[in-house]
């Protein structure tokens, strides 16, 4: 019985516990109805096996009871037996009689069986008991296991509601950068037209003025020659000099009459016809100087021009570095030591291109290519990156874009460690170095954009504005790299400088100083830049945590 007790103590211990679990799985948090569900769970299992240890007891101790009950009436019944013996028989008609002692076994038998059967009935009261309370437990687990399902449930529509916010936002923060982006290129390119604008104003403003004191010029000299000539002879001249001033203020009149533009003749006239952005004019002549001959002709002061490279970048080497994972990086072009001419000319309303200055570099090593998805996803999949997304514009050959600063300096980091060469981003002066190819124009061909020289929103590709093309499509420039112009921005390793003052003569990489690396600089266009955007001296800053559908970048190896 002591072991029967006992297990019944363990088990309103155990089911004491399972309550109170109940109580508190009502009023916690999901994940903490969770714990305690799976903890009443193991309870329950082990009220259940205490359960079945009772009942097997029980069992045992009835048989025992019943068992010891029948040896003791058959103990007490033998000897009367034996007592009535054969020699008694004479006497039939006297009644046996029992001994006392057998009698009080007898009764005591009896005794001992109605209290086992009190017990046993009592045992079975406490079975039904039990049974009820494993039934309550069972649909309390069943509620917990219900409570247990809605929290779970709930997690992840809160999970799934907190991914579809952050896409959200993220897209929202693409779109804003885009439209960010966008209007940059367009305030580019309305400054652009309107430098050129000016420039073509202040040209028809100086030929105009030649023109009204050339006429002047002649028409002293027709007086003098007027004085001259006999005296029959003024009223033509004062005809020819009324004819002349006539004809001097009708093209002061087309000059300086903007609403006479939409004439065609008058548009030709007054379009002249730039070389190099300079305009060439007469000097207007004083009165101690002699006019110029007919053929003679001046030009207007050239603004400063800047410094001539002394030594362009030359392509020394076509290589791929071999990866300890197999395979080969990315393909570098080495180019020489060299000195050119770095900003825009000094006359360039873009300030934070200002000012030209000369820059001599080491000899480095630069990826031919923006760096694509096939490669990049190589190094996500390695170290356990996700992987960028497309947009649904293809992988493979396809520059990557949606890529932070930060993450493209992890890239860098792991190349490094794959090949055992040192890989970093470009400088910005790396990069112009290597865009320019030693050409002192707006694009690395020139001053004219073209057609289907790049990828950009006005370039006359077939991906234009829309977006961008695969490495390699159109033709590199004389070192050898490709989509130097438009396709996709490029991070540089650079932080922000709102212009090159102080900028050393010397170094490929530009550091201290006055500089905010809170943004980091991005070079070249994108499929969506205009033509004013394009231009190889063109910078832009974003923040290092910044991605967006049109940035990429290029690797350079120090050498």
């Amino acid at each position: 019985m002591s072991s029967i007790v006992q297990a019944k103590a363990e088990a309103q211990k155990l089911i004491k516990r399972y309550n109170q679990l109940q109580a508190e799985a009502r009023t916690a948090d999901a994940e903490e109805a969770a714990r305690k569900a799976t903890e009443a769970e193991k309870l329950v299992s082990q009220i259940s096996a205490l359960q079945t240890a009772i009942s097997k007891l029980q069992a045992r101790d009835k048989e025992a009871k019943e068992k010891e009950a029948k040896e003791s009436i058959a103990a007490t019944t033998a000897p009367s037996v034996k007592k009535s013996t054969p020699s008694t028989l004479t006497t039939a008609a006297k009644k046996p009689e029992m001994p006392e002692e057998a009698l009080e076994d007898l009764k005591r038998a009896e005794a001992e069986k109605s209290a086992l059967e009190l017990r046993i009935n009592r045992i079975e009261a406490a079975q039904r008991r039990t049974r009820e309370q494993i039934d309550q437990l069972a649909r309390a687990k069943q509620e917990l296991a219900k409570l247990k399902s809605q929290a779970e449930q709930s997690v992840k529509d809160r999970r799934a509601n907190d991914e579809k916010l952050q896409e959200e936002l993220t897209r929202r923060i693409e779109q804003k950068e885009r439209e960010q982006q966008r209007l940059k290129d367009e305030l580019e390119a309305a400054r652009h037209k309107a430098e050129k604008d000016a420039e073509l104003l202040k040209a028809q403003r100086d030929a105009a003025r030649a023109l009204i004191e050339k006429q002047q010029q002649l028409e002293r000299e027709k007086l003098l020659a007027t004085r001259r000539s006999s005296g029959s002879g003024k009223g033509i001249l004062i005809g020819l000099s009324i004819s002349i001033f006539s004809v001097i203020a009708l093209g002061a009149a087309i000059w300086f009459t903007p609403i006479l533009d939409s004439v065609e003749i008058v548009a030709r006239l007054k379009t002249p016809v730039p070389t190099n952005n300079t305009v060439a004019v007469r000097p207007a002549p004083t009165q101690q100087q002699q006019p110029p001959a007919p053929s003679a002709q001046t030009t207007a002061p050239a603004e400063p021009k800047p410094v001539v490279p002394r030594d362009p970048p030359r392509a020394l080497e076509v290589y791929q570095d071999n990866l300890a994972r197999g395979g080969l990086g990315p393909v570098m072009i080495k180019l020489s030591d060299g000195t050119f001419t770095m900003g825009a000319k000094a006359s360039s309303p873009f300030q934070d291109e200002l000012p030209p200055h000369e820059v001599r570099l080491q000899s480095f090593s630069i990826s031919r290519f923006e760096i694509t998805f096939e490669e990049f996803d190589a190094f996500a999949e390695s170290t356990g990156l996700a992987l960028p997304k497309d947009k649904g514009w293809g992988r493979g050959k396809q520059p990557v874009i949606n890529i932070t600063w930060e993450e493209a300096v992890d890239y860098t980091k792991w190349l490094s460690q794959q090949t055992g060469h040192q890989y970093r981003l470009p400088s910005e002066r790396e990069w112009e170095y290597a865009a320019g190819a030693g050409k002192d124009s707006l694009y690395w061909y020139g001053n004219e954009l073209g057609r289907n020289r790049g990828n950009c929103a006005v370039c006359g590709s077939q991906w234009d504005n829309n977006q961008p093309a695969p490495v390699g499509s159109f033709q590199p420039n004389p070192l050898g790299l490709n989509d130097t112009i438009g396709n996709v921005l490029e991070w540089t390793v650079d932080c922000f400088r709102s212009n090159y003052i102080g900028s050393p003569i010397t170094g490929n990489l530009w550091q201290g100083g006055d500089e905010d690396c809170s943004h980091r600089m991005a070079r070249s266009g994108s499929f969506r830049s205009y033509e004013n955007a394009l231009r190889t001296t063109k910078r832009n800053n974003y923040s290092p945590r910044t991605r967006l559908d049109n940035l990429g970048f290029r690797v350079v190896r120090v050498d």
